[in-house]
């Protein structure tokens, strides 16, 4: 313009000619396009504004058609699916060669209103989804849907229950294990006025030494019953390793005899006391045991010579601190390298769902760090596992002195 300034427009130009078919010049309209700018601007910062929300949400957002054809997929959804294109909802979501029955889709359509529902994939997956049918801008009717990843959720549940039935059945454990107490204390007893009253060589004095010893077997076993099923409000105390390291086996005994795991232990003498909770440090070296006996058991099924957990203890210095090592090593299945960085998050595990909730070594690693230990995992798959327990010998506002004595809580 003659001030100065710009105006967008669109110049359309055309021929003019005469009567003889001569060109006489140029027919040129000019259509200004100010308000058609600004209308673009405006459309594309909503449409960024939009993509900038859906990229940002937890759920992922899709529309889908009639057929089934999943038109539109936000950054989640890619994620959840893959960048397949052209995918059908029910092979892109549901990983299925057909139509879902019932489909929650179809039931949007037909009634038109929101439908919820879940839905678990083969690769263990879990979702949410959420169905709102919509008029698209081609007066088609789709459906928008929702979906949000609930697999962490369903886990958490899971471990939620799992918790209080463990709860209970330790409840249900130390009970059994008092009324269990008083009986075999008796029968200790009169075996070993059996044993007093016998005479050298008898045939009374073999069955009475065997009744004495059994029973104080049982009697053991109940005693790490009661201690591992202590309330979680015990307080920390001088506690010994090696008493822990053999409750923790007195208890895991069974199933290692029956499964034909040698166990093999090489336990320094006269360890310094460590000052933590008993059932804690207890529960932590249960889920190692509970651990290295499904990796032995994964790669021999039956009985080996190499079918063996080694635990053995040494004193360490890290950072001019003294530590004692705890370290449990099986020659078992392994761990997968990549495997190796997310072994202790929670929920996460290479067994069956049956037979882990995969909190054993997140929990673990918990306890440890809250004792200013460490827990760390080394293994090569289908070699070996080895798994150290780092615990700091420090005295706490010298509570007890460090002379080598056996402290038990």
């Amino acid at each position: 313009r003659i001030d100065g300034t710009s105006i967008p427009c669109i110049l359309t130009a055309a021929p003019f000619k005469g009567p003889a078919g001569d060109l006489l010049g140029i027919v040129e309209s000019i259509q200004d396009i100010t308000d058609l700018k600004i209308a673009q601007k405006s459309i594309k910062h909503e449409r960024d504004k939009l993509h900038g929300i859906l990229s940002s949400m937890i759920e992922g957002v899709g529309i889908i058609n009639a057929n089934y054809y999943l038109e539109y997929k936000s950054g989640n959804i890619k994620k959840y699916i893959g960048q397949e294109d052209g995918a059908m909802c029910y092979r892109a979501l549901h990983q299925l060669e057909a139509p879902c029955q019932p489909c929650h889709m179809l039931t949007a359509f037909d009634n038109g209103q929101i439908q919820h529902g879940h839905f678990d994939r083969h690769d263990g997956k879990s979702f949410e989804i959420t169905y709102t049918p919509i008029t698209d801008i081609d007066g088609e009717t789709k459906v928008v849907i929702l979906l949000r990843d609930i697999t962490e959720k369903k886990e958490a549940v899971k471990a939620m229950l799992r918790a209080e039935q463990l709860s209970a059945l330790g409840e249900l454990a130390a009970g059994v294990a008092h009324e269990i107490n008083n009986p075999i204390n008796g029968i200790i007893n009169y075996a070993q006025i059996m044993l007093n009253n016998s005479t050298g060589g008898s045939q009374v004095l073999d069955i009475s030494t065997r009744i004495v010893n059994e029973g104080n077997r049982i009697a053991r076993i109940v005693e790490g019953l009661l201690s591992f099923s202590k309330r979680r409000d015990e307080k920390k105390c001088a506690m010994s390793v090696e008493k822990s390291i053999s409750n923790s086996l007195t208890l895991a005994a069974s199933p290692l005899r029956k499964e034909k795991i040698i166990i093999q232990t090489d336990v320094v003498e006269k360890i310094p006391p460590i000052y933590a909770q008993l059932y804690e440090v207890e529960q932590v070296f249960i889920n190692i045991i509970s651990n290295a006996r499904y990796a032995l058991n994964t790669k021999y099924p039956g009985a080996d010579d190499n079918k063996i957990l080694k635990i053995t203890t040494k004193i360490i210095r890290l950072d001019d601190q003294r530590f004692v090592r705890i370290s449990f090593r099986d020659h078992g299945c392994g761990i997968p390298e990549d495997n190796l960085p997310k072994i202790i998050n929670p929920f996460f595990s290479t067994k069956s769902e049956q037979k882990s909730t995969g909190l054993g070594l997140s929990i673990s690693h918990g306890i440890i760090e809250n004792l200013n230990g460490r827990l760390t995992i080394s293994s090569k798959e289908n070699e070996y596992t080895d798994v150290c327990v780092d615990l700091p010998l420090t005295q706490k506002n010298g509570d007890f002195k460090n002379d080598g004595k056996n402290f038990s809580c």
